[in-house]
This record gives C-alpha cells, structure tokens and sequence, in this order.
C-alpha cells in the first residue's frame, strides 16, 4: 500500500460539515481583531404557532453550505458564473461560533442567552446568525443594537409582518411579534424598517400601523410589478436613513413554496429563488448592512432533496460573497 500524506487528500464536499463552509470553530471569546465574520446557529423553535422544526435548522444549513465552499474554499477560489466574479473565501477571516445556548420551550431565558451571545460575537465581527424560527431576531437584533451607537435600521424580508403586539393565544413573545418588540427597543423603529416579500393575511390595524408609524413594505405584488433591484435599493434607502447601522433579517418564507418548502408557515405568490438571491447580492453589497439572520428554515418538513436548506445556504453564502469575497 501506498503511503498518502493526508494532507495530499483532497477535502470532500460531504465530509467534516460541522460549520458553515467548514470555517474554523470559535467560542465569542476568543474572537479577534482579525475576524471579519463570525457564524452562529440558534436552534430554538419554542416560539412557533403552526410547525416546529427550525431547531434542526442551523445544523442543516451547515451542512449544505459545504457544497459551495468545496469550490470557493480552494486556495485559487473559484469563479462563480451567476454572480460573474471570482470569489476566494479564503481571503477573509470567517469562523463558526457554535450554537447559543437554547432553552427548549422557555422563550425568556432563550431570549436572554441568544443577545448575550449575539452582543459578544457583534463586538468583535460581523455577525451571522442562522435560525431557528423568527422570534430570535428580537434578542439577536437586541444583542447587536447594544454595541452600536445609535439607531439600528431594519431591512425584512419575510411572507409576513411579524408585528402583532399581543395575542391572546401566545402572548407578546412569540414568531409573530418579533418586529413589535424590537419596535419596542431604543435602537429599533418602524420608522426604520423595510419589509419586503409580505403577502397572505395580516391582522386587522396593520395598514393603519403602515400608514401612521413610517413602515416601509414592500409587498409580494410590489417585486412583480416593480423588479427586486428596485424594491432593494428602495429599502436600503428607508432603513438607512437617520441610523448608524442595519440588520438584515430574512425568513425563508419569504420565498414561494415552490421553491422553499421547508417552512412552518408557508405562503403561496412569493419571490422566486431568482429574486431572493439576486436580493442576497445586493443587501451584500451595502455597506449598511452590518448584521445578518436566516430562520425558519425547518428540516423535518423540507423535500427529500433539502431544497430549503440548499436555498438559505447558498442565500447567505451570496450575502458573504457580496460582502466580504
């Protein structure tokens, strides 16, 4: 038998899938300077009311990312034809930081250990985090919003509002009212959040909410008649305006069925999974964008191919590639 150096292995695209694009592992503490972006998962689906699932959610994602860095991952990096650029993620200083700790079925505690989290990954890098069902944008955007110096914008997109103030049934912490809580917080304001991709039913108040309070929405049937390039830049305009920062936040749903079937609550008539990723190539590429998530994905409802977690691993690997690459 011949002796092989291991390190004269090629690396496979299935093997070693623990963190996204198989970047190095990190505790938020040992983060440096030199870390431009920094992953973390929150599997966390207590706050859901439909179907649960999205706890698996940040693991898959991991493992489908794989795929594209086994060709950008490369020394030489790769050439990625739908974007016409060459991208190296080698280049920059990416790591994973593991999960948050999760309180499976207590939301507060969950809440305050997902900020603490996000707020200690925000010092030092860029943050990404990868959901989990949309309550976690709360506390991540809280986490975030701590070490910024000012207000934070909010670009959303997402099949529904999420801004239900209190419900008889869930109460004021759950998937549905995200948006009103951090409405609720100092760095966060209607006046500064875009929503784009809404569609279906909303409860009764939210055009008044619309009209009275500088919400930005962007409807289903705006992307149709008007183009994502257009709704984009109208939204980065809004959430830019008067804030020091923006969060990005995408729920899967976002997407039509068609192309994104792994989801709890989902919404027929919404973007194609060409818009969503051209959306992903310009949200990249603003420089306001300093705070990114990607929920709902829920693997137990997903296709026998995984299409949902293909989809949002390949959405925020284009965001990094935009951003970073």
């Amino acid at each position: 038998m011949t002796d092989t150096n291991q390190n004269d292995v090629p690396e496979l695209s299935f093997a070693n899938t623990g963190t996204f694009l198989k970047a190095p592992a990190a505790d938020p503490s040992e983060l440096t300077a030199d870390t431009d972006v920094a992953v973390f998962g929150a599997p966390f689906d207590g706050a859901v009311s439909r179907r649960p699932g999205t706890r698996y959610g940040p693991q898959e994602l991991r493992q489908a990312s794989a795929w594209y860095d086994h060709f950008a991952g490369g020394a030489d990096g790769a050439y990625n034809a739908d974007t016409d650029r060459h991208v190296a993620h080698e280049a920059v200083t990416l790591c994973d930081c593991g999960d948050a700790p999760t309180v499976p079925n207590d939301v507060e505690r969950t809440r305050k250990q997902v900020k603490r989290y996000a707020e200690t990954i925000a010092e030092t890098a860029f943050p990404i985090m990868l959901g989990g069902d949309h309550y976690l944008t709360y506390p991540a955007f809280d986490g975030f919003a701590e070490t910024v110096d000012g207000d934070v914008g909010l670009i959303h997109l997402d099949a529904h509002s999420d801004t239900i103030d209190g419900n008889e049934l869930y109460g004021d912490h759950w998937h549905g009212s995200p948006m009103a809580r951090i409405n609720d917080l100092p760095a966060g304001s209607y006046r500064n959040h875009a929503m784009i991709g809404i569609r279906g039913y909303e409860r009764e108040g939210f055009r008044d909410r619309v009209d009275s309070e500088g919400l930005l929405v962007k409807y289903a049937r705006d992307v149709r008649k008007d183009g994502i390039d257009a709704v984009i830049a109208e939204a980065i305009d809004h959430a830019s305006q008067d804030t020091e920062a923006v969060y990005l936040t995408v729920d899967i749903d976002a997407l039509d069925p068609a192309y994104a079937p792994g989801t709890g609550t989902p919404e027929p008539g919404g973007l194609t999974s060409v818009q969503f990723l051209r959306a992903m190539d310009l949200l990249g590429a603003c420089d306001d964008v300093a705070a990114m998530d990607l929920v709902e994905v829920s693997p137990p409802v997903d296709d026998a191919s995984d299409t949902t977690a293909m989809l949002g691993a390949n959405a925020v690997t284009r965001f990094f590639e935009a951003k970073f690459c």
